[in-house]
C-alpha cells in the first residue's frame, strides 16, 4: 500500500508511531469525552443506579461542548459554534445523578400525601424553561418538573459547629466586660474572668491559672485603704483591679515608666478624637516626592472642576488611594484592551507575531500593501483617492475642531483600525474604519433586528427538504455606509494613522489641530456607530417593500417575499438564499442592485464564516 500511494500518486507518506493517539482528534475527541463523563458518574449520588448512565448523556454532551473550543472559530465554544449561544436561563444545569425533591403538583398527589418525591437528576430539558428531568426511585420513571430541590453530597447544610458557638461565647463575654458598670460585684468580674481563662485553654491548649494582669495606670493612683479626697469621682476598672481582693499585684518583671509628675488620680474622661495638625508645607515630611506628586494631581483635578486649589490639605486625605477592587479591575481592562489589540491584528509570516495596524505601515515589508488598503478604506468613506474608486460614498468630510458645535464637543469619540485578511475577497487585504460606539450617546434606539444561528441552521434544513430548492449568498458591499444618519457623529484620528496619499489628496494640514489630531464628520451610517445598523435596516426593508419583500415581525433577520418561493436570512451585511428557481433569485438581485453593491456566490459555500457542503441529490448539508 505504501508502495502504491509513492508510485501512483507520487506523496510523501508519514507514519504515526506505534501506540500514539494523539495524532488522531477523533481519538483525542473520544479520550475528552471518556473523561469528562467519569468525572461526572464520580460526582453522582452514592446510590445512583449505574444503568441509567445512558440518560446522562445529553447534558454530558451540552456540557463537554461548552468546554471545547470550535476548531474553525477558536474564540467561540463548540457549543455555540453549532447551535448558537447556550442560554443558562432557559436551560440551567445542575450536578447529574444528585439527590433531589421533585414537587408533587397538587393535581396528582392526594389530599394527606408528602408535597414531594425522591429522585435523581438527569438533565435539564430543552423543550421547556428552567425545567429539570429527574427519574423517580419509587416509580421508576422519569418526570419533568420546575420545582426541584437539589440535595448534592458536596452542598452541606449550614451548621454552627463547636467553634463557632466557642467564638461567640468569647463575643459575648467581652462585650460584658466591655459594658460592666459601676456596681458590679467582684463575683461577677471573676466568673467573666475564669470564662475567658477557660476559653483561652481551649483554645490555645495553655493553662493560665494566674489571671491577667491589669495594666497600670500612667499617673500613681492613691492605693491607700482611706478614701480620697474627692469621693464623688467614678471608680474605673483599672483602680478596681487594684482595689479587688484576691487580685494579684503586678509583677515587678513588667517594665513599667514611672510618672514623671506625682498627682493624685484624677477623674477620667472620655476619650476624644485626635485631631490632625496640618503639616506645614515646609516641613521635610510635606516636600516628599509622593506628597508633591499627589498635591499637584489634586490642584490640576481641582482646575479640571473649576475649582480653588486648596491652599493647605489635610495631609492628602481627600486623596482616595486605589483599593484592591480598583487595581484589579485596572489590571482586567488593560487586559481586555490587550486582547482586543491582539484580536485586531494581521500574523507575519516570517517571525508570527501579530501586527496591528500602526505596526503594519511602518513594517517595510507590508507598508507598500497595508498603505494602499488604507487609502482605499478612507477613499471609500470619503469622496475616493486617486481615480481608483468607482463609488465613493461621501460618508465623512474632513472638518476643523472650531467647525463642530460647542454641544457636540463632548461627543467626539475615537476611530481604531481593524486589519484582516480575508483571500476570498476581491480585496484580500481589508482595513475597516470602525467608530467607538461606547463613547457616542445617541438619543433613540439602537436595536438591530438580525438572524442568529438557529435560523439560518433551520433555514439551511428548509432548503434540503424542499423539493428542488437551492442555496446561494449575496453580499452587500457598504451596506451601513449608505445609510443617512438622523444626526452627524464626530470622530477624531491621529494624522499618523493617515496614509500619506491621503493627507496630500485632501490637504489634512491646513486643517489638523494643535496635538496633532484630525476631526471628521460622520454623516452616513459606519462600522462601529450603534444606530447605524437599525437605520440601515430600516431602509432596506422600506426598499424592499416595493418589490414586494417584508420582513418576518416573529423571527429577526428572516425575510420572504409576497408570492415567490424567495426566503433569505440577514447578517450584518451577508444574505443566505433559499430559492426555487433561479428566476426568482434572479429578482432578488436586481432589486438589491438598484440601491447596493451586490456580490454573489452562486454555489453557496461559504455564509457567516460557514462553510457549507451542498449535496442536493442526496438532500444533505455538511456544515464546515
Amino acid at each position: 500500500m505504501k508502495d502504491f500511494v509513492r508510485d501512483k500518486y507520487n506523496m510523501t507518506v508519514e507514519l504515526v508511531p506505534p501506540g500514539c493517539h494523539r495524532r488522531n482528534a477523533a481519538e483525542v475527541a473520544i479520550r475528552n469525552f471518556k473523561a469528562h463523563f467519569l468525572s461526572i458518574l464520580a460526582g453522582t449520588a452514592e446510590d445512583f443506579p449505574l444503568q441509567l448512565w445512558d440518560k446522562l448523556l445529553p447534558q454530558a454532551e451540552i456540557t463537554v461542548n461548552l468546554l471545547r473550543q470550535s476548531n474553525s472559530t477558536p474564540t467561540i465554544s463548540a457549543y455555540a459554534h453549532m447551535n448558537g449561544p447556550f442560554d443558562y436561563n432557559k436551560m440551567p444545569l445542575a450536578p447529574l445523578g444528585c439527590n433531589v425533591q421533585v414537587h408533587e403538583k397538587t393535581d396528582t398527589r392526594g389530599t394527606w400525601a408528602f408535597h414531594s418525591v425522591d429522585g435523581w437528576y438527569v438533565q435539564t430539558s430543552p423543550e421547556h424553561y428552567q425545567t429539570h428531568k429527574c427519574h423517580i426511585k419509587s416509580t421508576n420513571s422519569d418526570r419533568f418538573s420546575d420545582t426541584v430541590q437539589f440535595q448534592h453530597k458536596r452542598i452541606t447544610n449550614p451548621s454552627v459547629s463547636a467553634k463557632d458557638k466557642l467564638m461567640n461565647a468569647i463575643a459575648a463575654c467581652q462585650q460584658a466586660l466591655n459594658n460592666a458598670t459601676n456596681d458590679t460585684s467582684n463575683s461577677e468580674i471573676s466568673m467573666l474572668q475564669s470564662i475567658l481563662n477557660h476559653a483561652r485553654q481551649q483554645v490555645t491548649g495553655e493553662t493560665m491559672d494566674t489571671p491577667v494582669m491589669q495594666s497600670l495606670p500612667r499617673v500613681q493612683m492613691n492605693t491607700s485603704s482611706q478614701p480620697p479626697q474627692d469621693e464623688g469621682r467614678r471608680t474605673t476598672r483599672s483602680m478596681t483591679a487594684m482595689l479587688t481582693p484576691g487580685v494579684a499585684p503586678p509583677s515587678p518583671s513588667i517594665p513599667h515608666s514611672a510618672p514623671r509628675v506625682q498627682t493624685p488620680a484624677l477623674p477620667i474622661r472620655k476619650r476624644r478624637k485626635r485631631i490632625q495638625v496640618p503639616v506645614p508645607t515646609d516641613a521635610p515630611a510635606a516636600n516628599t516626592r509622593s506628597k508633591t506628586k499627589e498635591m499637584e494631581h489634586a490642584s490640576e483635578h481641582q482646575r479640571k472642576l473649576g475649582q480653588k486649589p486648596a491652599g493647605q490639605p489635610k495631609r492628602a486625605s481627600y486623596l482616595h488611594q486605589p483599593t484592591r477592587n480598583l487595581r484589579s479591575a485596572r489590571k482586567r481592562f488593560q487586559q481586555i484592551e490587550n486582547d482586543v489589540h491582539k484580536a485586531l491584528a494581521v500574523m507575519d509570516k516570517k517571525s508570527g507575531k501579530m501586527l496591528n495596524y500602526r505596526q503594519l505601515l511602518h513594517h517595510p515589508d507590508y507598508k507598500k500593501d497595508w498603505c494602499l488598503s488604507s487609502a482605499n478604506e478612507f477613499g471609500r468613506l470619503a469622496n475616493g483617492v486617486g481615480g481608483r474608486i468607482k463609488n465613493p460614498t461621501n460618508t465623512i468630510k474632513f472638518v476643523k475642531y472650531e467647525d463642530i458645535p460647542k454641544d457636540r464637543r463632548n461627543d467626539v469619540t475615537y476611530g481604531q483600525f481593524v486589519c484582516t485578511v480575508r483571500p476570498e475577497k476581491k480585496e484580500p487585504n481589508r482595513t475597516r474604519f470602525v467608530v467607538g460606539g461606547d463613547k457616542i450617546n445617541y438619543p433613540g434606539e439602537v436595536a438591530t433586528p438580525t438572524a442568529d444561528m438557529l435560523v439560518a441552521k433551520l433555514l439551511f434544513n428548509s432548503v434540503v427538504s424542499t423539493t428542488d430548492a437551492k442555496f446561494m449568498t449575496m453580499d452587500l458591499s457598504d451596506f451601513y455606509l449608505m445609510t443617512p444618519l438622523t444626526r452627524p457623529e464626530y470622530i477624531r484620528i491621529k494624522m499618523t494613522d493617515i496614509p500619506q496619499e491621503i493627507i496630500k489628496e485632501y490637504k489634512l494640514r491646513s486643517i489638523v489641530s494643535n496635538d496633532g489630531f484630525i476631526y471628521i464628520m460622520a454623516i452616513r451610517g459606519m462600522y462601529g456607530l450603534p444606530q447605524s445598523g437599525l437605520l440601515a435596516n430600516q431602509l432596506l426593508e422600506k426598499r424592499l417593500n416595493k418589490h414586494g419583500y417584508f420582513q418576518s415581525k416573529y423571527i429577526p433577520g428572516l425575510w420572504k417575499h409576497n408570492w415567490r418561493p424567495v426566503q433569505f436570512t440577514l447578517v450584518v451585511d451577508d444574505c443566505g438564499v433559499k430559492y426555487v428557481g433561479k428566476e426568482h433569485a434572479l429578482h432578488l438581485k436586481e432589486a438589491l442592485e438598484q440601491d447596493y453593491m451586490v456580490t454573489t456566490e452562486w454555489d453557496g459555500r461559504r455564509y457567516i464564516g460557514i462553510t457549507l457542503d451542498w449535496d442536493y441529490e442526496r438532500g444533505q448539508c455538511q456544515v464546515m
